[in-house]
């Protein structure tokens, strides 16, 4: 006797590996993503080897007036030394103590630059100096130049030095005689006559005083002696006139500024100033290791009047200078310095082609020695010092861009670069671009994009990167800190509040969004990193669909200083954990796989994700 017996028929299954993450893609639709990629993980950032984990907590440190508008560090007779701007205060301090140095500043967005072992700081109307005991106004202690010499007492003489902008005063050098009693000064309706010397019988100098050895007419501009002096030596100058000229709003060019940067020929031996918002398009340089001496003369027209200056880049021996988006003229001049035959230096700018213009004058840093700066596209690096070149500016944040660009306030947007990150803040989210990860887009070295994450949570409106340690200020006017310097658990914390970060795999069709597929309740699995405490929440999104939860898993490892009586483990695997997900999804065309870590004083990390599904019939509507 034959019997037949109905054999049920075995469903070929497939499996899908998500291993090789390298950052967030909001450049196409979640379907669209590469696997190895998520449309959306917010505050995880990359780890030494690439892979997703959360980023660090941070912490405040400090409340002071509001809003923050800057944060600087710099080393100050051989001490390391942290200002703070608050609202109209400024602030010297450490990680214990904040102490008020000064009051009354402009309360508006600060910069700051180091020379001469000595702080430099410019609020918009005041230009500031700091040496480590006292903070004063520069032009309280301006360089007096010595503007003519070889003057007779009628007038004549050699232009020597120009006009400080800084300061009122100036100083003439005169060749007296044994006939001429009265000097007249290259200036009328001037202000004071503060100081004149002569040189003695010894070479030295004496100083004369008022009245008794002469008088001065203010109106004209001329001093009369008591007596008259003769040269010491022959032919060379024994009278020194030093006097007060004030030109009305020579002193705000400077105290006006905004942008800074030390630049120079040889070197960074000049402060070069931009950002007045009288003078947009035009910059002022000082002397060299002189920031005191900014000479009159001593200035650029970059351009197009009606275009600002928003900031600069060193690219080799040239000064690049990004201006605001104009269509119709160049945004990115380059200047560089030249040597004359009389040992003078003079600064030549060339144009580039008109091109992105600069959208924050927050934004500018360097990663991995590559300039960047924010536009209306994007962040942007300037690859050639050549700004006559086609590709001398390029985009390097293509898969953020989606996002970053229709953010509002993009004027006010911040960025700073730390630990091999451009990181970009705005309205209280932050943008990354990875220095170590890059995709190259075609054969050459220059055609590329960064890798890129995004954080939200990060109310910074100015940071202050020193070394590996991270600070930025906020407008309601708290100093914080980024927790590289926390060993313990709470690092991963905001504030004492759980960082809460996500990885999510793409919108998966699995090559064929005309079949349903089932998820299979084996052979789904998330790998996770191991921490001394971490958790994962698991759901799937079917379709387009409100999230569906999997489950939860907890991983600790047993530590004897770090003991949680709700959640103690004798586990002292410090291997990656493998959650198996254990739940059959049903007829599918696209599925993403969330997880989730909301955990407080936990750390968090991703190293695969496994699905294993079968497929069915032709899908439907």
């Amino acid at each position: 006797m034959i019997t037949s017996q109905r054999r049920r028929r075995s469903v070929p299954r497939k499996t899908t590996t998500y291993r090789k993450f390298k950052g967030v893609d909001f450049s196409v639709d979640p379907s669209l993503v590469d696997e190895d990629r998520s449309p959306f993980a917010p505050n995880l950032i990359a780890d030494v080897g690439g892979l997703p984990e959360k980023r660090l907590g941070w912490r405040t440190l400090h409340q002071l007036e509001q809003p923050i508008n800057g944060l600087f560090f710099g080393e100050i007779n051989g001490i390391d030394t942290f200002i703070a701007h608050g609202g109209t205060k400024l602030y010297k301090w450490d990680l214990l103590t904040f102490t008020e140095i000064k009051s009354g500043v402009n309360n508006a967005k600060s910069t700051a630059f180091f020379m001469n072992k000595k702080l430099y700081i410019l609020t918009g109307n005041d230009y500031l100096v700091y040496d480590g005991s006292s903070i004063t106004s520069v032009d309280a202690d301006a360089y007096v130049p010595e503007i003519l010499i070889s003057r007779t007492p009628t007038g004549g003489g050699t232009v020597y030095e120009s006009v400080n902008l800084l300061g009122s005063k100036r100083k003439e050098s005169f060749l007296g005689n044994a006939t001429d009693k009265v000097y007249q000064l290259s200036a009328n309706n001037i202000a004071s006559v503060d100081k004149i010397e002569k040189t003695n019988s010894s070479g030295g100098l004496d100083t004369l005083v008022a009245t008794t050895d002469y008088t001065a007419d203010l109106t004209t501009g001329k001093v009369t002696f008591t007596t008259t002096h003769a040269p010491v030596v022959a032919g060379q100058d024994n009278v020194f006139i030093t006097y007060s000229k004030n030109v009305e709003g020579y002193a705000d060019r400077i105290k006006k500024c905004t942008i800074s940067t030390l630049y120079g020929l040889g070197g960074s031996n000049r402060v070069f100033l931009a950002g007045n918002p009288n003078y947009k398009a035009q910059d002022w340089y000082s002397e060299i290791f002189k920031p005191n001496y900014f000479p009159d003369l001593n200035y650029s027209v970059v351009g197009a009047d009606e275009t600002a200056i928003m900031g600069y880049q060193k690219i080799g021996r040239y000064l690049m200078i990004i201006k605001e988006d104009n269509q119709q003229d160049s945004t990115i001049f380059q200047r560089w310095g030249n040597m004359n035959s009389d040992g003078s230096v003079t600064f030549s700018i060339e144009q580039g082609i008109a091109g992105t213009g600069a959208i924050s004058r927050h934004c500018f840093a360097s990663l991995v020695d590559e300039p960047l700066f924010f536009s209306k596209r994007g962040i942007m690096a300037t690859t050639n010092s050549n700004v006559l070149l086609e590709r001398s500016v390029q985009n390097r944040s293509y898969f953020i861009d989606a996002k970053l660009i229709n953010e509002p306030n993009l004027d006010r947007a911040i960025a700073c670069e730390w630990n091999g990150y451009y990181i970009l803040a705005v309205n209280g989210r932050a943008y990354i671009l990875d220095g170590r990860n890059k995709t190259y887009k075609s054969q050459s070295e220059s055609d590329f994009v960064y890798e890129c994450y995004h954080w939200d949570n990060i109310p910074a409106i100015c940071f202050l990167s020193v070394g590996n340690e991270l600070y930025f200020g906020t407008s309601d006017g708290r100093v914080c800190k980024f927790n590289s310097d926390i060993a313990e658990k709470t690092k991963w914390n905001d504030d004492n509040s759980p960082v809460v970060c996500y990885w999510s795999t793409k919108n998966d069709d699995d090559g064929a969004s005309y079949l349903y597929k089932t998820m299979q309740k084996k052979g789904c699995t998330v790998t996770i990193k191991p921490f001394n405490r971490s958790s994962a929440d698991i759901y799937v999104v079917v379709d387009g669909n409100p999230e569906r939860f999997i489950k939860s898993h907890t991983m600790d490892i047993f530590d004897w200083f770090d003991i949680d009586f709700e959640r103690f483990t004798f586990n002292t695997n410090e291997s990656p954990q493998d959650i198996y997900l254990k739940k059959k999804i049903k007829k599918y065309k696209r599925l993403q796989i969330v997880i989730k870590n909301s955990g407080l004083s936990e750390g968090f990390g991703i190293f695969q994700i496994v699905k294993t599904y079968t497929v069915g019939n032709y899908a439907k509507n």
